[in-house]
């Protein structure tokens, strides 16, 4: 074969191997022939060319994937770190939330114990109560802690304080609230006029560090507490200048629970009484009976023993007929059983115990009259259903002097049995 380089055109030769030859473009050179530098340079370029375009579309696919990997467990990461952030914040926030339960708590238990201190003593653990402390009742304020202690110490000065703490508990994250009932007998007047009020205590507290910050009192003979309260004062003159007089002798003893305006709610203990029955018809301020009683209690019984007068004297009233049915003597306490006492001589009077009970109580002066009783009955009940107290059927007339008291001096009650009654009453509840 022959090449013949160069020429475009065919020339047709015999067809054996010898004479046989084809034509070659220029481009393409005989096999064998080594390419020129620049030509190799050429060939590389366009080699590295073909490659790169052809593999450019998946380097970038999986850049594109690494990057997006990265961001997804960068995200994933991130939100791993923020709910193990929002575990450990819900942790700390329960934990002080724990804590500052234990601090009220404990601030509860020691308002109890440092109360006792502050009206047998008249004085408190100042580091557990701010330099500003605010106190506030009806009738006094004080923003100071020194204030509030010299508030303390003049009434201890002027009165003889009998203090009792009902119940004491935590009702809010920031408050401890005190039920009470505090009597003061007002030594310096001649008839010694005895002040009674009831009511809750509410404290303000630091719930972080327990520090007392705040004391308001609410007495409940009031509809309106806030400092200065008309209705405050009133209600303290009133109780001053109330010319009842209570012998000194011996009465059951009880416990004011509520005080209100009008009437008391009482816890009595037991009690032992001698009774008797009255005549047919009498009236609830009548006097029949007095007598087989005087006769039992200043000798009429078998080991003819002279018993100490007491007070009051009881009268238990029907109220279907608004007749007396009873009368009764209380008995000294030393008779706390009925079965000491002497045997009657008289067969119409019975040694009986009167059981603890809780009672509404109304006071009224004077010598009782029958309408008076009656009224005075209708009062109480009335104001008991208002109060949603269940009142029982029937009541007691208590009369507590003796007939050589004048009028205006003269102490009477009527009481009435309550139903269903419980104290103290039930914790507040934390809000």
């Amino acid at each position: 074969m022959r090449l013949s380089v160069g020429s475009h055109a065919s020339v047709r030769e015999p067809r054996h191997a010898s004479s046989t030859t084809c034509r070659v473009p220029a481009s393409v050179r005989p096999l064998g022939r080594a390419p020129a530098p620049q030509q190799r340079l050429q060939g590389r370029v366009v080699a590295w060319a073909a490659s790169s375009s052809e593999l450019a579309e998946p380097v970038d696919v999986v850049r594109e994937l690494n990057l997006q990997t990265q961001s997804s467990l960068d995200a994933e990461a991130a939100a791993e770190a923020a709910a193990a952030a929002e575990a450990e914040a819900v942790m700390i926030r329960e934990a002080e939330r724990q804590r500052m339960e234990w601090v009220m708590s404990d601030t509860a238990s020691f308002l109890a114990q440092d109360l006792k201190m502050l009206f047998e003593k008249g004085q408190i653990t100042e580091t557990r109560y701010s330099p500003a402390i605010k106190f506030e009742d009806p009738i006094t304020k004080y923003d100071t802690r020194d204030g509030y202690l010299l508030n303390i110490r003049l009434l201890r000065s002027l009165f003889n304080i009998a203090f009792e703490l009902h119940t004491i508990g935590v009702s809010s994250v920031d408050t401890v609230t005190a039920t009470w009932t505090m009597e003061m007998v007002f030594w310096l007047l001649p008839w010694k006029p005895t002040l009674t009020l009831t009511g809750r205590t509410v404290y303000g507290v630091d719930p972080r560090t327990g520090i007392v910050l705040s004391h308001v009192d609410y007495w409940d003979a009031l509809n309106r507490n806030a400092f200065l309260s008309l209705e405050g004062l009133q209600e303290v003159v009133r109780q001053f200048l109330d010319p009842a007089v209570t012998p000194p002798i011996e009465t059951p003893k009880y416990s004011v629970l509520k005080r209100y305006k009008d009437y008391e709610i009482r816890k009595y203990d037991a009690f032992t009484v001698a009774e008797t029955t009255m005549t047919a018809g009498a009236g609830p301020a009548s006097g029949s009976g007095f007598s087989s009683l005087a006769g039992y209690l200043f000798g009429g019984n078998q080991q003819q023993l002279d018993m100490a007068m007491t007070t009051p004297v009881l009268q238990t009233i029907d109220p279907r007929t608004n007749s007396s049915v009873a009368m009764q003597f209380v008995m000294e306490r030393r008779y706390s059983d009925p079965s000491a006492l002497p045997e009657p001589a008289d067969p119409r009077v019975v040694p009986k115990r009167e059981e603890p009970r809780y009672a509404a109580a109304i006071k009224f002066g004077g010598w009782p009259l029958d309408y008076e009783v009656v009224q005075a009955e209708r009062q109480l009940r009335d104001w008991c259903l208002r109060d949603g107290l269940r009142p029982a059927q029937g009541y007691q007339l208590a009369r507590y002097n003796d007939p050589s008291t004048p009028p205006a001096l003269r102490r009477n009650e009527v009481l009435i049995k309550l139903d269903d009654f419980s104290w103290p009453p039930p914790p507040p509840t934390p809000k």
